[in-house]
């Protein structure tokens, strides 16, 4: 999984990339001519893996992984022609960083409109999709006009539909698409079709009043949510060893909890990505799959010789495991339940596949 940081110059973006990743990158490097990206891979954190993992210490505990690119500011009106437009298209969800904070120090040459920003990048990646459709269906009609083609003609129809859709001001990601279709514009990574997180950087002044900026930003954008942050503020807790004193820091804002747990979990929810959990001869290991995959496509995710000698998957809950305190309780009190390749594994499903090697 990777999430790419981008927005317009002086937004936040590597300070959110610190924030989230625990780094301490100057954030102004790109100031100074630096063009590429940042880039760290952090574990996923999930407090059910570590309580699993505690009913096995002597073995390993293996988190999912996360890739962060932080890019330096595409310039108003360039998305379409960004020496990081193929960095854009290579992410599997997007974080838009926008600016919502006053500073004289660093100015700004329009005015503070978060929700302005988010309207206007949207419609520049709406552009950059509709120049990639536009110059397919140029190529294929003089390709079709040479020979006919079946498979060129459904994807002629396909991006017809696609382009009129764009024209009419609305991102890809609201467009249905059949499996099959999925299949047929994949490679065309179509930035508008992915996951998008916009982040709100926003003024000290404003952190009570965070909830009701991501409502207000998110409404009207379908597929998509919204977060509000502080970059000012956690930049300053970053700095913070003492856990109990990063407590007291954040109730002296009326702030529950710091940006990142905030958003791993929606960015999850974006993604639509749900996590299992194995227990294997050295390792207690967390898996990502998108929702609603089944067994047999989760034991694909652990390797593929488990998917084709797939027989059987054993499964418990992670809560019911950890209530029982080992798997062998499980078996005992038949709490665990054998199911086949077409069972829809569940956010948190602890599995032993069975496979014929």
């Amino acid at each position: 999984m990777n999430f790419t940081l981008f927005g317009y110059p002086r937004t936040g973006k590597t300070t959110l990339f610190n924030i989230l990743t625990g780094s301490h990158i100057e954030v102004k490097a790109y100031e100074d001519g630096k063009r590429e990206p940042n880039q760290r891979t952090c574990p996923y954190p999930d407090a059910r893996l570590d309580k699993v993992w505690s009913l096995h210490p002597e073995k390993k505990k293996v988190a999912a992984t996360i890739d962060f690119f932080d890019l330096a500011g595409i310039s108003y009106g360039e998305v379409k022609n960004s020496t990081f437009l193929n960095a854009l298209r290579k992410a599997d969800g997007l974080v838009h960083v926008v600016r919502g904070f006053h500073d004289p120090q660093i100015p700004d040459p329009r005015p503070i409109n978060p929700k302005g920003d988010m309207r206007t990048m949207e419609e520049e990646l709406l552009l950059a999709d509709l120049v990639s459709v536009e110059s397919r269906l140029e190529k294929l009609d003089k390709d079709l006009k040479k020979a006919k083609s079946p498979d060129g003609e459904k994807e002629q129809e396909l991006l017809g539909r696609l382009r009129l859709h764009l024209e009419d001001g609305k991102p890809l990601r609201e467009f249905a698409l059949t499996d099959a279709e999925e299949k047929q514009i994949k490679n065309f990574a179509f930035l508008s079709q992915k996951p998008c997180l916009p982040m709100i950087n926003m003024d000290e002044s404003g952190v009570s009043g965070i909830h009701a900026l991501e409502a207000e930003a998110a409404s009207g954008r379908k597929n998509t949510a919204a977060l509000a942050f502080c970059g000012k503020i956690e930049a300053e807790i970053l700095e913070i060893g003492d856990e109990q004193e990063k407590q007291v820091f954040l109730a002296e804002y009326g702030l529950k909890e710091t940006t990142p747990g905030r958003f791993f979990t929606t960015a999850m929810e974006l993604l639509e990505v749900i996590f299992f959990f194995t227990i294997g001869k050295d390792e207690v290991r967390a898996w990502p799959v998108k929702r609603n995959s089944s067994a047999l496509k989760a034991a694909g995710a652990i390797h593929t010789d488990i998917e084709k000698g797939f027989i059987r998957a054993e499964v418990i809950s992670w809560q019911e495991l950890v209530k029982l305190g080992s798997l062998q309780a499980g078996k005992e009190k038949g709490a665990i339940r054998l199911e086949g390749k077409d069972y829809i594994v569940q956010d948190g499903d602890v599995i032993y596949f069975r496979f014929a090697a």
